[in-house]
């Protein structure tokens, strides 16, 4: 009796200590991030259905000393999808909705198409839509003073004359389709969004600090503040808009960490929305797509992840969690600057040791062949946009090097023409063949497609060939492109003095994913500009005035 009273203590007091060890190497990677009268985060972690670690880091507002903890109400950004993408799933029970129905059903003010825009292709971002921040961006939009809504986004997309890709066809994550999907369920509900989640949702799943945010002047208590820092401090960003179904979601550590478990299968009465969010769906190349329905579907390590970030103005969020080890990581932050997805995957590191990291993900029969890497080597340009990609073969190892990064980065490869990052598993990179692209790089699971290219250097260009003046009726702005100091430069509404570079033949690009592609007429005259943008924004077509 006394030998195993022994051994319960000695179990317990090993238990409390493997705790310590674990909070000690947390609190070590959040420990910069705690910044005296700043702003900062929520943190909860996530094991076996219960909060094992949560924190608050820094202050919730500014103005009164108010300490962020996992009560605070953070705006969650982007993750607010998967909320609107179970709405939908909860009009799909009720047979209201269909996943394969035609969103002009529903929508009739959209132009029609030749192929069908469906319910799924909204869901997963394979509509083709464009983003409507960047259409909004390169029309010369001022968020600082303008109003935008729902409606504004719904505008947008009805003037939208080309989409970027056949429906179904590949996943462009952008924000419009779920804004869309927002005004079908409230069509559908004659109710809004908020009203709508907290019957179906919020209530049902004890989720009683979290909202959608459908007005400007809605009282919210224990909000956190989001900030920008400059170089005076920080700063408050305007809240003029009322868009909302992508984003403008409130919700609480405590709250969220509900939704993991739901995530990871462990509420029974909502298992059927687990497999909804989770299903991912086949492209025509016969590829999984990686993002679901309001979540992204990856593996890490060898391990199925579901997650999703987001990012706003005042803040940035990250929900992961691996539904085998019952292991979710939600992180919120108030400061824009903190980015929390490396965090998260740091965090998920102390509780998956090397010895547990399954053995595919190391594939020691996988072995790359010098002859292989160099069929990679080269330049590459991401579609629909100027960002540029280098592939490098130094010191019997591939690397891959951007356009403005300072030190190329070693990939390491674990299947065929598949590899990773060495330093990060949650960045891949793949060579696989296929006829409109070339590479897809994919951060989570969001891909971001490039084709190979070659670039050229400003001093063998007549920049003098591609000033003037140039008009978008679909846009309607007026782009004006002009020399100074040899270079050339571009104003527009709201935008003045913006410096461009070369990157391929009648190519010009900002340097912040944005491509201007002139075209020349039958004289060899430019004539037109196709615009693109953020690798969802196709060819806007401008006629030179």
């Amino acid at each position: 009796m006394i030998r195993l009273t022994i051994i319960s203590i000695f179990f317990i007091n090993s238990l409390a200590t493997f705790g310590q060890n674990i909070n000690s190497k947390i609190d070590s990677i959040l420990q910069k991030y705690e910044q005296p009268n700043a702003p900062g985060l929520g943190i909860g972690i996530i094991k076996d259905g219960k909060i094992i670690y949560s924190k608050g880091i820094g202050l919730a507002t500014l103005e009164y000393n108010i300490k962020n903890s996992d009560s605070t109400v953070f705006s969650i950004a982007s993750i607010a999808k998967q909320f609107t993408a179970a709405c939908a799933w909860a009009l799909i029970k009720e047979n209201k909705l269909s996943l394969d129905d035609d969103i002009r059903t529903f929508l009739p003010e959209l132009p029609e198409k030749k192929d069908i825009i469906k319910i799924r292709h909204l869901l997963n971002h394979t509509s083709g839509f464009r983003d409507y921040h960047s259409s909004m961006y390169l029309a010369g939009f001022d968020y600082d003073k303008e109003y935008y809504d729902n409606q504004t986004v719904y505008d947008i997309a009805c003037k939208q004359k080309n989409m970027t890709n056949l429906p179904g066809e590949k996943v462009l994550y952008g924000n419009t389709s779920y804004n869309l999907l927002t005004l079908i369920i409230e069509r559908i509900s004659n109710k809004n969004l908020h009203e709508f989640s907290k019957e179906k949702l919020f209530i049902p799943l004890g989720m009683h600090n979290t909202l959608v945010r459908i007005e400007n002047n809605t009282i919210i208590k224990n909000k956190a503040v989001g900030y920008q820092k400059t170089k005076d401090g920080y700063i408050q960003m305007p809240r003029i808009q009322i868009s909302y179904g992508a984003g403008s979601m409130g919700s609480t550590i405590k709250d969220m960490a509900l939704w993991i478990n739901m995530l990871n299968g462990d509420n029974i009465e909502f298992i059927e929305l687990t497999l909804f969010l989770t299903t991912l769906e086949t492209l025509p190349s016969g590829e999984k797509a990686k993002y679901a329905r309001g979540v992204m579907v990856d593996d890490y390590k060898g391990l199925k992840t579901v997650s999703h970030s987001g990012y706003g103005w005042g803040g940035q969020s990250q929900l992961i969690t691996i539904p085998e080890k019952k292991l979710g990581v939600i992180l919120i932050t108030n400061l824009e600057s903190i980015n929390p997805t490396p965090i998260s995957y740091d965090i998920l590191d102390i509780f998956i040791p090397k010895t547990e990291v399954k053995k595919e993900t190391t594939n020691k029969n996988f072995k790359v062949k010098s002859k292989d890497f160099k069929l990679f080597v080269g330049q590459y340009k991401e579609i629909n946009s100027d960002m540029k990609m280098e592939i490098l073969f130094e010191n019997d190892t591939l690397k891959s090097k951007g356009a403005r990064a300072k030190n190329s980065i070693a990939l390491k490869g674990f299947e065929k023409n598949k590899f990773h990052r060495i330093n990060s598993e949650s960045v891949k990179y793949d060579f696989t063949k296929n006829e409109k692209h070339d590479l897809v790089i994919t951060f989570g699971g969001t891909p971001f497609y490039f084709k190979r290219a070659v670039f050229i250097n400003s001093e063998s260009v007549n920049t003098k060939e591609f000033v003037g003046k140039f008009y978008s009726n679909e846009l309607d702005v007026t782009y004006n492109f002009y020399e100074k100091d040899g270079v050339l430069h571009l104003s527009y509404r709201n935008h003045e003095n913006i410096p461009l570079s070369t990157v391929q033949k009648d190519e010009f690009g900002n340097n912040d994913r944005t491509l201007y592609h002139f075209t020349r007429n039958d004289k060899n005259e430019i004539s037109v500009m196709l615009l693109s943008s953020d690798g969802t924004v196709k060819e806007i077509v401008f006629v030179k005035i």
